[in-house]
């Protein structure tokens, strides 16, 4: 293959690239009209690049406990008062922020099928007892009443106090039945998805802050010009990590893992506090302490002097060193690099100036936090050339490139063919007749070979999801769903030793199951499942472009003089779309549910001779009994996780594979084809007007390569 293909100048910008190539492709149409579909075509393909470069960023991500200055951090790197801070929790749904020239706030809201599913789940669960199983829906008022009391009874028996899990399912309806009554018109209104553009309009803030309205959230994406954060890196803001909301648990774990760096933030009032240590060991399970960077945020006015604030920075690093985290520690005031702008300094209200200008006085600690925030922010830029952002550039690049090759093999070869003598020209007639006539062929055969291709691709797919999922290795997803299981504790403190009800055992042993191991399985399948995604699309590539050799060796023998090369096929950064959220019951199962548990209950009451001998109680014979229920329905689960993988998410994905790889080659052969086709025409041309012709190609061509 040739590799010599000349490089469209990478030391221009790319934006100024791009229309310089755009305006090159409206001149050869205007000159060229019979070929203006294939050039509108290249054309749109520039707009989509440029789209894509003009989009993309690394998202960096701020964790760590409630008050501990991630929102105020962030708005330091936004240079603006974006987020809400202030007293109590002001992040109550994971909030991205992205650089653009003008303020725009992008909510999101989720289906209203989705929000009654989860409200019917959580009521069946948490009052099994005392209602019937059935759907229900928030926005009707009758049901939200009908449910409100029964959260108001619940409180008053004292019941939020026996069991943290319950709380949950607790606080989740609370937040719905609040939040149903403010977000009731959009969903009368079918408006589930709108911009805010004044950043003065508080609405968007409350979206952020407002517990209440999270369960209802799909997604916040903040644009605005962001001062002091490099490009291509955007910012998040996560709420904790213990959300009762099992959709947003999937969405933070996702947006967890695309991070490549997570930054924590720990407060210097207190230090490391037991909410810290749960939150690393989490991520330390998760496999993501590698990529944390730590922000010791300084308050200016706690510690009495320098010595006090070294003594503080020191003890955390020195905690951190103890739990195994030997990254760097940034130590500064992320209050007091956000004052330091000018503009910011100005608006502040006089007990803000007052405070602000007392750490200028101390000129000291205000030394410390400005050279820890340089060290940070040289971090941040440091991030911004990182690998992962460095993939999406070389991939533009290759798209644009690709572009630029066809426009300039179209036109050389038209040069060539113009300048070529009338003897020339009379011999390789039909040379070239039988080449176009190969073209053609190629062409219509193109399609379908490429076709072919993706359909070997797709079942190498779906072969590795296969074996991947029934891998039953100590490392595979499957043993690992089987150890969540198996590690299942049933609340037995919860269960009244005399109870004349033989159900509720039972009841309150399932619903605490349902509660517990399902979350616990979808974060442990998304984590593993992003995981194998990525080497899945390494192997995806390779292969698709082992499967492209024929099509390459065609195309190299149609044009020797312009060869394509293999490196110039643009393929996805990633494979796209929502991770499948792992679930472990149909519809059809809830309705015979109750059938289920009248037949469990049965064969534990006629078991009470096995049960005294080995000294189980009804509730712990009938923990064992559901955690073997459930490993006997695993591989069910796996198999309907499975379908889902396949034809939900690597489908598309493969489609998209397909129509790039069929436009790339297309573009080739029909700019190849329009070449040889002019060569017939030549002879009778008049040799003034070629001479013409080749004026004006050759300063488009000039044009091109400037």
């Amino acid at each position: 293959m040739n590799t010599t293909t000349q490089n469209y100048n990478s030391d221009t910008g790319f934006g100024t690239r791009v229309k310089h190539l755009d305006k090159i492709l409206t001149e050869i149409a205007n000159l060229w009209p019979e070929k203006i579909d294939l050039i509108h075509r290249w054309q749109l393909s520039l707009s989509t690049i440029d789209e894509l470069r003009l989009n993309f960023s690394l998202p960096i991500t701020c964790i760590g406990p409630v008050k501990s200055g991630k929102s105020t951090l962030i708005n330091t790197l936004a240079g603006a008062d974006l987020l809400p801070t202030g007293a109590g929790i002001t992040t109550s749904f994971p909030t991205t922020l992205s650089a653009s020239k003008k303020f725009s706030a992008e909510i999101k809201l989720q289906p209203e099928t989705l929000i009654n599913e989860i409200f019917s789940r959580a009521t069946n669960l948490l009052f099994s007892n005392e209602t019937e199983t059935c759907d229900r829906s928030p926005f009707n008022l009758k049901e939200r009443l009908q449910v409100k009391k029964l959260l108001d009874s619940y409180q008053t028996n004292g019941n939020l106090t026996r069991h943290g899990i319950f709380n949950e399912s607790y606080r989740l309806l609370k937040n719905i039945i609040s939040g149903a009554e403010k977000v009731g018109e959009y969903y009368l209104n079918k408006n589930l998805n709108f911009i805010i553009a004044d950043p003065d309009n508080p609405s968007y803030r409350q979206f952020i802050r407002d517990e209440t309205l999270s369960p209802f959230l799909s997604e916040i994406h903040i644009k605005a010009p962001l001062k002091l954060l490099p490009p291509h890196l955007s910012l998040r803001d996560l709420p904790g990590l213990d959300t009762p909301n099992p959709s947003h648990q999937n969405i933070i774990i996702q947006q967890l893992n695309e991070s490549p760096a997570l930054l924590y933030v720990i407060s210097s009032r207190i230090g490391l506090r037991q909410a810290d240590y749960q939150l690393l060991e989490h991520l330390h399970k998760l496999g993501l302490h590698e990529r944390l960077l730590f922000v010791i945020n300084l308050d200016l006015d706690v510690h009495a002097d320098i010595d006090e604030l070294n003594s503080m920075t020191r003890r955390c690093s020195d905690e951190l060193g103890e739990l195994g985290f030997t990254q760097p520690k940034f130590a500064f005031s992320t209050l007091a690099l956000f004052w330091s702008r000018q503009e910011i300094a100005s608006g502040l209200n006089q007990a803000s100036k007052r405070r602000w200008q007392t750490w200028q006085e101390d000129s000291e600690k205000l030394e410390i936090s400005t050279a820890g925030a340089r060290q940070f922010l040289d971090r941040l830029h440091e991030l911004g050339r990182d690998e992962s952002g460095e993939t999406l550039l070389r991939h533009s690049e290759k798209r644009l490139q690709q572009v630029y090759n066809n426009t300039r093999r179209l036109l050389e070869s038209e040069v060539k063919q113009l300048t070529q003598t009338d003897r020339s020209l009379n011999s390789d007639t039909s040379r070239q007749i039988d080449n176009r006539d190969k073209i053609d062929a190629v062409l219509h055969e193109t399609e379908r070979i490429i076709s072919g291709v993706c359909n070997e691709v797709e079942k190498f797919c779906h072969n590795k999801i296969t074996r991947w999922l029934d891998d039953t290795k100590d490392q595979g997803l499957r043993k690992q769903l089987e150890m969540i299981i198996a590690g299942y504790q049933a609340p037995l403190d919860l269960i009244p030793e005399k109870n004349r009800n033989p159900l509720a055992p039972v009841r309150i042993i399932d619903n605490h199951f349902q509660l517990t191991i399902p979350a616990q399985i979808q974060e442990r399948a998304t984590l593993e499942t992003i995981r194998f995604l990525e080497t899945l699309h390494l192997e995806l590539n390779q292969r698709l472009l082992k499967g492209c050799i024929p099509l390459f060796v065609i195309c190299e023998n149609f044009s020797r003089d312009n060869g394509i090369d293999q490196n110039e096929l643009p393929l996805p950064i990633k494979i796209n779309g929502q991770i499948p959220l792992f679930t472990l019951k149909s519809e059809v199962e809830e309705r015979f549910a109750i059938v289920s548990k009248i037949q469990d209950l049965t064969q534990l009451l006629g078991r009470k001779i096995v049960r005294f001998r080995k000294r189980r109680s009804l509730g712990q014979e009938y923990s064992l009994q559901i955690k073997k229920a459930a490993q006997k329905e695993l591989p069910r689960w796996l198999k309907n996780y499975q379908e889902q993988l396949k034809y939900a998410l690597m489908r598309p994905h493969i489609d998209e594979c397909q129509k790039l790889i069929t436009d790339f080659f297309t573009d080739f052969l029909e700019s190849t084809q329009t070449a040889l086709a002019q060569s017939g025409e030549i002879a009778d041309n008049n040799r003034e007007a070629a001479a013409k012709r080749v004026t004006e190609l050759k300063e488009i061509l000039n044009h091109l390569q400037e």
